[in-house]
Protein backbone atom coordinates (compact mmCIF):
# COMPACT_ATOMS: atom_id res chain seq x y z
CA UNK A 1 0.00 0.00 0.00
CA UNK A 2 1.74 3.11 -1.18
CA UNK A 3 1.28 6.47 0.46
CA UNK A 4 -0.66 7.87 -2.49
CA UNK A 5 -3.72 10.07 -2.62
CA UNK A 6 -6.00 9.33 0.31
CA UNK A 7 -3.45 7.14 2.07
CA UNK A 8 -1.66 8.97 4.88
CA UNK A 9 2.03 8.14 5.29
CA UNK A 10 1.42 6.86 8.82
CA UNK A 11 -1.18 4.37 7.60
CA UNK A 12 1.06 3.25 4.76
CA UNK A 13 4.00 2.71 7.12
CA UNK A 14 1.83 0.71 9.50
CA UNK A 15 0.61 -1.46 6.64
CA UNK A 16 4.16 -2.09 5.44
CA UNK A 17 5.36 -3.08 8.90
CA UNK A 18 2.47 -5.47 9.35
CA UNK A 19 3.17 -7.08 5.97
CA UNK A 20 6.85 -7.45 6.88
CA UNK A 21 5.88 -8.98 10.23
CA UNK A 22 3.62 -11.49 8.48
CA UNK A 23 6.41 -12.25 6.01
CA UNK A 24 9.01 -12.92 8.68
CA UNK A 25 6.64 -15.19 10.61
CA UNK A 26 5.94 -17.22 7.48
CA UNK A 27 9.57 -17.33 6.30
CA UNK A 28 11.05 -18.22 9.68
CA UNK A 29 8.45 -21.00 10.01
CA UNK A 30 9.58 -22.42 6.68
CA UNK A 31 13.34 -21.81 6.74
CA UNK A 32 14.33 -20.90 10.31
CA UNK A 33 15.70 -17.55 11.43
CA UNK A 34 19.31 -18.13 10.41
CA UNK A 35 18.42 -19.03 6.80
CA UNK A 36 15.92 -16.17 6.42
CA UNK A 37 17.17 -13.27 4.27
CA UNK A 38 15.98 -9.71 3.81
CA UNK A 39 15.37 -10.63 0.17
CA UNK A 40 12.85 -13.27 1.29
CA UNK A 41 10.95 -10.73 3.37
CA UNK A 42 10.88 -8.13 0.62
CA UNK A 43 9.67 -10.62 -1.97
CA UNK A 44 6.93 -12.15 0.20
CA UNK A 45 5.65 -8.90 1.69
CA UNK A 46 5.68 -6.86 -1.50
CA UNK A 47 7.47 -4.08 0.37
CA UNK A 48 10.41 -2.55 -1.47
CA UNK A 49 13.94 -3.07 -0.23
CA UNK A 50 14.36 0.65 0.37
CA UNK A 51 11.15 0.71 2.43
CA UNK A 52 12.39 -2.26 4.47
CA UNK A 53 15.55 -0.39 5.42
CA UNK A 54 13.52 2.71 6.19
CA UNK A 55 11.68 0.70 8.87
CA UNK A 56 14.45 -1.61 10.09
CA UNK A 57 18.22 -1.60 10.20
CA UNK A 58 18.50 -5.31 9.46
CA UNK A 59 16.78 -8.68 9.63
CA UNK A 60 17.25 -9.00 13.38
CA UNK A 61 15.58 -5.69 14.16
CA UNK A 62 12.57 -6.70 12.04
CA UNK A 63 12.49 -10.12 13.74
CA UNK A 64 12.59 -8.72 17.28
CA UNK A 65 10.03 -6.04 16.44
CA UNK A 66 7.69 -8.72 15.11
CA UNK A 67 8.09 -10.75 18.30
CA UNK A 68 7.39 -7.67 20.42
CA UNK A 69 4.23 -7.03 18.41
CA UNK A 70 3.10 -10.63 18.91
CA UNK A 71 3.83 -10.62 22.64
CA UNK A 72 2.42 -7.16 23.40
CA UNK A 73 -1.27 -8.19 23.64
CA UNK A 74 -0.38 -10.67 26.41
CA UNK A 75 1.66 -8.01 28.19
CA UNK A 76 -1.29 -5.62 27.95
CA UNK A 77 -3.49 -8.21 29.65
CA UNK A 78 -0.90 -8.57 32.41
CA UNK A 79 -0.66 -4.82 32.87
CA UNK A 80 -4.44 -4.53 33.08
CA UNK A 81 -4.58 -7.36 35.61
CA UNK A 82 -1.92 -5.73 37.77
CA UNK A 83 -3.37 -2.22 37.61
CA UNK A 84 -6.18 -2.57 40.13
CA UNK A 85 -6.17 -3.40 43.79
CA UNK A 86 -9.13 -5.76 43.52
CA UNK A 87 -8.67 -9.48 43.91
CA UNK A 88 -7.84 -11.56 40.86
CA UNK A 89 -10.48 -14.15 39.98
CA UNK A 90 -8.41 -17.36 39.87
CA UNK A 91 -11.05 -19.14 37.81
CA UNK A 92 -10.94 -16.43 35.16
CA UNK A 93 -7.16 -16.36 35.34
CA UNK A 94 -7.01 -20.10 34.66
CA UNK A 95 -9.34 -19.71 31.68
CA UNK A 96 -7.09 -16.95 30.35
CA UNK A 97 -4.04 -19.20 30.78
CA UNK A 98 -5.74 -22.05 28.95
CA UNK A 99 -6.84 -19.63 26.22
CA UNK A 100 -3.23 -18.48 25.81
CA UNK A 101 -2.09 -22.05 25.22
CA UNK A 102 -5.00 -22.45 22.83
CA UNK A 103 -3.78 -19.47 20.82
CA UNK A 104 -0.35 -21.08 20.62
CA UNK A 105 -1.94 -24.13 19.01
CA UNK A 106 -4.00 -21.95 16.66
CA UNK A 107 -0.96 -19.91 15.58
CA UNK A 108 2.00 -22.31 15.78
CA UNK A 109 4.22 -20.40 13.34
CA UNK A 110 4.00 -17.17 15.36
CA UNK A 111 4.36 -19.07 18.64
CA UNK A 112 7.40 -20.99 17.45
CA UNK A 113 9.06 -17.73 16.49
CA UNK A 114 8.43 -16.32 19.99
CA UNK A 115 9.37 -19.43 21.99
CA UNK A 116 11.94 -21.28 19.84
CA UNK A 117 13.50 -19.18 17.08
CA UNK A 118 13.88 -16.14 19.36
CA UNK A 119 17.10 -17.62 20.76
CA UNK A 120 18.73 -17.60 17.32
CA UNK A 121 18.91 -13.78 17.31
CA UNK A 122 21.66 -12.16 19.35
CA UNK A 123 19.13 -9.87 21.01
CA UNK A 124 16.55 -12.59 21.51
CA UNK A 125 17.43 -13.59 25.05
CA UNK A 126 16.92 -9.99 26.19
CA UNK A 127 13.36 -10.16 24.83
CA UNK A 128 12.78 -13.41 26.71
CA UNK A 129 14.16 -11.89 29.92
CA UNK A 130 11.95 -8.80 29.69
CA UNK A 131 8.87 -10.96 29.07
CA UNK A 132 9.74 -13.09 32.09
CA UNK A 133 10.05 -9.89 34.13
CA UNK A 134 6.55 -8.88 33.09
CA UNK A 135 5.05 -12.24 34.06
CA UNK A 136 6.83 -12.37 37.43
CA UNK A 137 4.59 -9.85 39.17
CA UNK A 138 1.41 -11.45 37.86
CA UNK A 139 2.40 -14.98 38.92
CA UNK A 140 3.44 -13.73 42.38
CA UNK A 141 0.04 -12.07 42.74
CA UNK A 142 -1.75 -15.22 41.56
CA UNK A 143 0.14 -17.31 44.12
CA UNK A 144 -0.76 -14.82 46.82
CA UNK A 145 -4.40 -14.98 45.75
CA UNK A 146 -4.18 -18.76 45.97
CA UNK A 147 -2.99 -18.65 49.57
CA UNK A 148 0.75 -18.78 48.80
CA UNK A 149 1.87 -15.24 49.65
CA UNK A 150 5.60 -14.85 50.17
CA UNK A 151 6.98 -17.34 47.64
CA UNK A 152 10.59 -16.16 47.02
CA UNK A 153 11.05 -14.34 43.71
CA UNK A 154 13.68 -16.88 42.63
CA UNK A 155 11.05 -19.61 42.84
CA UNK A 156 8.40 -17.49 41.10
CA UNK A 157 10.79 -16.98 38.18
CA UNK A 158 11.59 -20.68 38.14
CA UNK A 159 7.89 -21.59 37.94
CA UNK A 160 7.48 -19.32 34.92
CA UNK A 161 10.54 -21.01 33.42
CA UNK A 162 8.98 -24.41 33.98
CA UNK A 163 5.87 -23.45 32.02
CA UNK A 164 7.96 -21.80 29.31
CA UNK A 165 10.08 -24.94 28.94
CA UNK A 166 7.02 -27.18 28.46
CA UNK A 167 5.71 -24.85 25.76
CA UNK A 168 9.14 -24.58 24.11
CA UNK A 169 9.58 -28.34 23.96
CA UNK A 170 6.17 -28.94 22.37
CA UNK A 171 6.72 -26.26 19.73
CA UNK A 172 10.30 -27.38 19.06
CA UNK A 173 9.11 -30.94 18.37
CA UNK A 174 5.91 -30.04 16.53
CA UNK A 175 3.76 -31.39 19.36
CA UNK A 176 1.94 -28.16 20.22
CA UNK A 177 -1.45 -29.91 19.88
CA UNK A 178 -0.75 -31.44 23.32
CA UNK A 179 -0.72 -28.03 25.07
CA UNK A 180 -4.47 -27.60 25.73
CA UNK A 181 -4.52 -30.95 27.51
CA UNK A 182 -1.45 -29.99 29.54
CA UNK A 183 -2.76 -26.54 30.53
CA UNK A 184 -4.78 -27.71 33.58
CA UNK A 185 -1.81 -29.79 34.77
CA UNK A 186 0.56 -26.85 34.50
CA UNK A 187 -1.87 -24.61 36.35
CA UNK A 188 -2.19 -27.18 39.14
CA UNK A 189 1.59 -27.61 39.31
CA UNK A 190 2.18 -23.87 39.83
CA UNK A 191 -0.06 -23.89 42.92
CA UNK A 192 1.77 -26.83 44.53
CA UNK A 193 4.37 -24.37 45.88
CA UNK A 194 3.61 -22.60 49.16
CA UNK A 195 6.32 -20.33 50.56
CA UNK A 196 9.05 -22.28 52.36
CA UNK A 197 8.72 -22.36 56.17
CA UNK A 198 11.98 -20.43 56.57
CA UNK A 199 14.95 -19.00 54.66
CA UNK A 200 16.33 -21.34 52.03
CA UNK A 201 19.91 -21.45 53.26
CA UNK A 202 22.17 -24.46 53.19
CA UNK A 203 23.42 -26.06 56.38
CA UNK A 204 27.08 -25.81 57.23
CA UNK A 205 28.97 -27.62 54.51
CA UNK A 206 32.39 -27.18 53.06
CA UNK A 207 31.93 -26.13 49.46
CA UNK A 208 34.29 -26.89 46.63
CA UNK A 209 36.47 -24.04 45.42
CA UNK A 210 37.59 -23.73 41.83
CA UNK A 211 41.23 -24.42 41.13
CA UNK A 212 42.92 -21.74 39.03
CA UNK A 213 42.06 -21.94 35.34
CA UNK A 214 45.64 -22.67 34.29
CA UNK A 215 45.94 -25.47 36.84
CA UNK A 216 42.81 -27.16 35.50
CA UNK A 217 44.08 -26.69 31.96
CA UNK A 218 47.40 -28.31 32.79
CA UNK A 219 45.64 -31.44 34.03
CA UNK A 220 43.52 -31.79 30.86
CA UNK A 221 44.15 -33.34 27.44
CA UNK A 222 44.40 -31.10 24.32
CA UNK A 223 40.73 -31.33 23.24
CA UNK A 224 39.55 -30.57 26.76
CA UNK A 225 41.88 -27.59 27.02
CA UNK A 226 40.37 -26.22 23.81
CA UNK A 227 36.81 -26.71 25.06
CA UNK A 228 37.45 -25.09 28.44
CA UNK A 229 39.24 -22.22 26.70
CA UNK A 230 36.23 -21.81 24.40
CA UNK A 231 33.94 -21.65 27.43
CA UNK A 232 36.17 -19.02 29.03
CA UNK A 233 36.32 -16.82 25.93
CA UNK A 234 32.58 -17.08 25.28
CA UNK A 235 31.92 -16.04 28.89
CA UNK A 236 33.97 -12.88 28.30
CA UNK A 237 33.05 -11.93 24.72
CA UNK A 238 29.84 -13.80 23.92
CA UNK A 239 29.53 -16.59 21.39
CA UNK A 240 28.99 -14.43 18.26
CA UNK A 241 32.19 -12.43 18.88
CA UNK A 242 34.34 -15.43 19.79
CA UNK A 243 36.76 -16.58 17.09
CA UNK A 244 38.83 -19.72 16.69
CA UNK A 245 41.91 -17.51 17.01
CA UNK A 246 40.69 -16.32 20.42
CA UNK A 247 40.16 -19.91 21.54
CA UNK A 248 43.53 -21.29 20.49
CA UNK A 249 45.28 -18.32 22.08
CA UNK A 250 43.53 -18.98 25.41
CA UNK A 251 44.18 -22.73 25.10
CA UNK A 252 47.85 -22.08 24.28
CA UNK A 253 47.68 -24.35 21.28
CA UNK A 254 47.50 -23.97 17.49
CA UNK A 255 44.73 -23.69 14.94
CA UNK A 256 46.04 -26.92 13.44
CA UNK A 257 45.36 -28.69 16.73
CA UNK A 258 41.91 -27.10 16.92
CA UNK A 259 40.94 -28.33 13.46
CA UNK A 260 42.29 -31.80 14.16
CA UNK A 261 39.50 -32.17 16.69
CA UNK A 262 36.70 -29.81 15.61
CA UNK A 263 35.36 -28.77 12.22
CA UNK A 264 34.48 -25.20 13.24
CA UNK A 265 33.46 -22.99 16.14
CA UNK A 266 29.91 -24.35 16.30
CA UNK A 267 31.16 -27.94 16.40
CA UNK A 268 33.47 -27.02 19.29
CA UNK A 269 30.65 -25.20 21.09
CA UNK A 270 28.36 -28.22 20.96
CA UNK A 271 31.26 -30.42 22.06
CA UNK A 272 31.95 -28.08 24.99
CA UNK A 273 28.32 -28.23 26.12
CA UNK A 274 28.41 -32.02 25.77
CA UNK A 275 31.67 -32.27 27.73
CA UNK A 276 30.42 -30.02 30.50
CA UNK A 277 27.13 -31.91 30.74
CA UNK A 278 28.91 -35.27 30.85
CA UNK A 279 31.27 -34.10 33.60
CA UNK A 280 28.37 -32.71 35.61
CA UNK A 281 26.41 -35.97 35.33
CA UNK A 282 29.52 -37.97 36.21
CA UNK A 283 29.75 -35.98 39.43
CA UNK A 284 26.04 -36.15 40.19
CA UNK A 285 24.91 -39.72 39.50
CA UNK A 286 27.17 -41.49 42.05
CA UNK A 287 25.77 -39.17 44.71
CA UNK A 288 22.24 -40.22 43.73
CA UNK A 289 23.07 -43.92 44.04
CA UNK A 290 24.82 -43.61 47.42
CA UNK A 291 21.93 -41.97 49.29
CA UNK A 292 19.71 -43.81 51.75
CA UNK A 293 16.36 -42.59 50.36
CA UNK A 294 15.06 -40.78 47.31
CA UNK A 295 14.58 -37.38 48.98
CA UNK A 296 18.17 -37.23 50.16
CA UNK A 297 19.34 -38.67 46.82
CA UNK A 298 17.82 -35.61 45.14
CA UNK A 299 19.57 -33.31 47.60
CA UNK A 300 22.93 -35.07 47.20
CA UNK A 301 22.65 -35.09 43.41
CA UNK A 302 21.94 -31.39 43.18
CA UNK A 303 24.65 -30.62 45.71
CA UNK A 304 27.12 -32.56 43.56
CA UNK A 305 25.92 -30.95 40.32
CA UNK A 306 26.22 -27.38 41.48
CA UNK A 307 29.38 -28.04 43.43
CA UNK A 308 30.88 -29.22 40.15
CA UNK A 309 29.68 -25.95 38.60
CA UNK A 310 31.54 -23.99 41.27
CA UNK A 311 34.71 -25.89 40.40
CA UNK A 312 34.24 -25.39 36.66
CA UNK A 313 32.72 -21.90 36.38
CA UNK A 314 33.50 -21.53 32.69
CA UNK A 315 31.55 -24.65 31.79
CA UNK A 316 28.76 -23.71 34.20
CA UNK A 317 28.23 -20.32 32.60
CA UNK A 318 28.42 -21.85 29.14
CA UNK A 319 25.68 -24.36 29.96
CA UNK A 320 23.50 -21.92 31.89
CA UNK A 321 23.68 -18.69 29.88
CA UNK A 322 25.82 -18.66 26.76
CA UNK A 323 24.41 -21.76 25.08
CA UNK A 324 21.35 -19.85 23.87
CA UNK A 325 23.45 -18.09 21.24
CA UNK A 326 24.87 -21.33 19.85
CA UNK A 327 21.87 -22.53 17.84
CA UNK A 328 19.56 -25.51 17.74
CA UNK A 329 22.18 -28.20 18.31
CA UNK A 330 23.06 -26.65 21.66
CA UNK A 331 19.40 -26.38 22.68
CA UNK A 332 18.83 -29.99 21.70
CA UNK A 333 21.73 -30.97 23.94
CA UNK A 334 20.01 -29.11 26.78
CA UNK A 335 16.84 -31.11 26.13
CA UNK A 336 18.76 -34.37 26.37
CA UNK A 337 20.37 -33.41 29.69
CA UNK A 338 17.14 -32.20 31.30
CA UNK A 339 15.24 -35.28 30.13
CA UNK A 340 17.92 -37.48 31.69
CA UNK A 341 17.61 -35.67 34.99
CA UNK A 342 13.81 -35.83 34.87
CA UNK A 343 14.10 -39.61 34.91
CA UNK A 344 15.54 -39.39 38.43
CA UNK A 345 12.24 -37.90 39.64
CA UNK A 346 10.15 -40.97 38.79
CA UNK A 347 10.20 -42.26 42.42
CA UNK A 348 8.45 -39.05 43.45
CA UNK A 349 5.25 -40.24 41.82
CA UNK A 350 5.24 -43.27 44.12
CA UNK A 351 5.16 -40.87 47.07
CA UNK A 352 2.57 -38.57 45.46
CA UNK A 353 0.65 -40.48 42.78
CA UNK A 354 -1.82 -37.58 42.57
CA UNK A 355 0.88 -35.19 41.31
CA UNK A 356 0.20 -33.93 37.76
CA UNK A 357 1.93 -36.06 35.15
CA UNK A 358 3.71 -32.97 33.80
CA UNK A 359 5.39 -32.29 37.17
CA UNK A 360 8.82 -33.83 36.47
CA UNK A 361 9.13 -32.08 33.10
CA UNK A 362 8.00 -28.75 34.52
CA UNK A 363 10.48 -29.11 37.42
CA UNK A 364 13.27 -29.69 34.89
CA UNK A 365 12.39 -26.42 33.18
CA UNK A 366 12.09 -24.61 36.50
CA UNK A 367 15.54 -25.77 37.61
CA UNK A 368 17.07 -24.65 34.34
CA UNK A 369 15.46 -21.23 34.66
CA UNK A 370 16.77 -20.98 38.23
CA UNK A 371 20.23 -22.04 37.04
CA UNK A 372 20.20 -19.40 34.28
CA UNK A 373 19.10 -16.54 36.55
CA UNK A 374 21.50 -17.49 39.35
CA UNK A 375 24.60 -17.72 37.16
CA UNK A 376 23.73 -14.58 35.22
CA UNK A 377 23.05 -12.47 38.31
CA UNK A 378 25.38 -13.94 40.95
CA UNK A 379 28.01 -15.91 39.06
CA UNK A 380 28.82 -19.61 38.89
CA UNK A 381 31.11 -19.24 41.92
CA UNK A 382 27.99 -18.91 44.12
CA UNK A 383 26.09 -21.89 42.73
CA UNK A 384 26.32 -23.79 46.02
CA UNK A 385 23.99 -21.19 47.54
CA UNK A 386 21.35 -22.19 44.98
CA UNK A 387 21.08 -25.80 46.14
CA UNK A 388 18.35 -25.27 48.80
CA UNK A 389 16.16 -23.47 46.27
CA UNK A 390 16.68 -26.25 43.71
CA UNK A 391 15.92 -29.00 46.24
CA UNK A 392 12.80 -27.21 47.47
CA UNK A 393 11.51 -26.80 43.89
CA UNK A 394 12.20 -30.45 43.14
CA UNK A 395 10.73 -32.07 46.25
CA UNK A 396 7.78 -29.91 47.28
CA UNK A 397 5.23 -31.33 44.79
CA UNK A 398 6.04 -34.85 45.97
CA UNK A 399 6.58 -34.63 49.74
CA UNK A 400 5.16 -31.25 50.72
CA UNK A 401 6.76 -27.97 51.73
CA UNK A 402 7.67 -28.87 55.33
CA UNK A 403 9.66 -32.00 54.57
CA UNK A 404 11.13 -30.50 51.38
CA UNK A 405 12.38 -27.55 53.41
CA UNK A 406 14.02 -29.84 55.99
CA UNK A 407 15.85 -31.81 53.31
CA UNK A 408 16.82 -28.64 51.43
CA UNK A 409 18.32 -26.90 54.44
CA UNK A 410 19.56 -29.89 56.45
Amino acid sequence: MSAGRGTPREQSDKNQRERLFAAIVATVAEKGYEATRVEDLVELSGVSRSSFYRHFEDKEECFLAAISALVQPSLDVIEAGMAGEEEIDLGQAQKAFEALLGRIVAQPAAAKMCFVEVYAASGGIAVVDSTMDAFEGLVARLLEQGGHAGVPPEIVRALIGGVQKVIHKRLYRGEEAELPELAPQLWEWIFLYPPPPGPLRAGRRRHRQALPFEERQAASNPPERILRALAAVVAEKGYPETTVADVVKRAKTSQRTFYEHFSDKEDAMVAAIDSGSSQMLAAALPAFRRSSDWQHAVQATQQAMFSWGVGEPEYARLGAVEMYAAGKQALEKREQVTEGMEGLLAPGYELAPEAPAITAEAIGGALYALFYDWVKQKGAERLAEMVPHAVYITLTPFIGAEEAFEVATG
